[in-house]
């Protein structure tokens, strides 16, 4: 497996996790830039980087953080209050980090006199690429793999061992590929339809929900909550809700301009 760290700067070690998070942050700056110029939400690129910057540090960071906590490991950070700063020694997720994004933006643009649904178009369309990135760097360090390959021939195309001897579904590159799907969809549909306000949000809501509803089927649940009802992962329902909230938008939307 490649080393989980990218590369030292004197005793400062950097990781691809960290680097993943900073150039999916840029990533998602510039193109904002790109398509308020398309469609203008944002006053000018200050505001931009402003919503940015206040989003990761109080919603991707925060939230994330406190997602894991509550939703995945709650009695063990009960019994170890001291650990729950320490970030880096693993232990985000993505639908806390989703939450306090929301919170946080729409904070934000309430505060600004930006149109929260607007900007939220504009702002998911990059947001499958820090997926992308982010699913790769969870590749790298040997975390978040898929389940037991039990197929022979499907073993020989995709398995991997990820250091416990089973040969199983590298679901972390799975789920970087539903990144730069969403990515490349909503793109589209914003370039050649030119879709109404909210369409865009609620289509990444349901197309996320989609890919990893489906990509959880052969991702191994987190060690310390295990399955739900026997088969199910406690992101896949997390995920799934999102794939409901995301149709029941897109629903209302459609009824409402009828």
């Amino acid at each position: 497996m490649i080393d989980p760290i990218a590369f030292h700067i004197g005793p400062l070690a950097v990781h691809w996790y960290g680097i993943s998070y900073a150039l999916g942050l840029f990533f998602v700056s510039y193109t904002l830039i790109l398509l308020n110029e398309e469609r203008k939400v944002f006053k000018n690129h200050e505001q931009i980087f402003d919503l940015m910057f206040w989003v990761f540090m109080l919603g991707v960071i925060p939230g994330g953080r406190l997602g894991y906590i509550l939703f995945y490991n709650l009695p063990f950070y009960l019994s170890n209050p001291a650990k729950i700063l320490s970030v880096w020694e693993g232990g985000m997720s993505f639908h806390g980090g989703l939450i306090g994004v929301l919170l946080v933006g729409y904070y934000y643009c309430k505060k600004h006199k930006i149109d929260w649904l607007k900007a939220a178009d504009l702002t998911v369309i990059p947001m499958g690429i820090p997926i992308m990135l982010t699913r790769m760097a969870n590749f790298i360090n040997g975390e978040l793999y898929g389940r037991e390959v039990k197929n022979e021939a499907l073993k020989q195309m995709v398995g991997m061992d990820f250091g416990d001897g089973v040969t199983r579904h590298p679901s972390q590159l799975y789920e970087s590929l539903a990144g730069l799907l969403t990515f490349l969809i909503l793109i589209l549909v914003f370039m050649k339809y030119k879709p109404k306000r909210g369409v865009l949000f609620f289509g990444f809501l349901a197309l996320y929900g989609l890919f990893r509803t489906l990509i959880e089927f052969v991702r191994a649940p987190d060690a310390q909550v295990g399955f739900i009802l026997h088969y199910f992962t406690l992101g896949q329902i997390f995920s799934f809700l999102m794939l409901i909230v995301g149709i029941a938008g897109l629903s209302h939307l459609r009824q409402v301009r009828k």
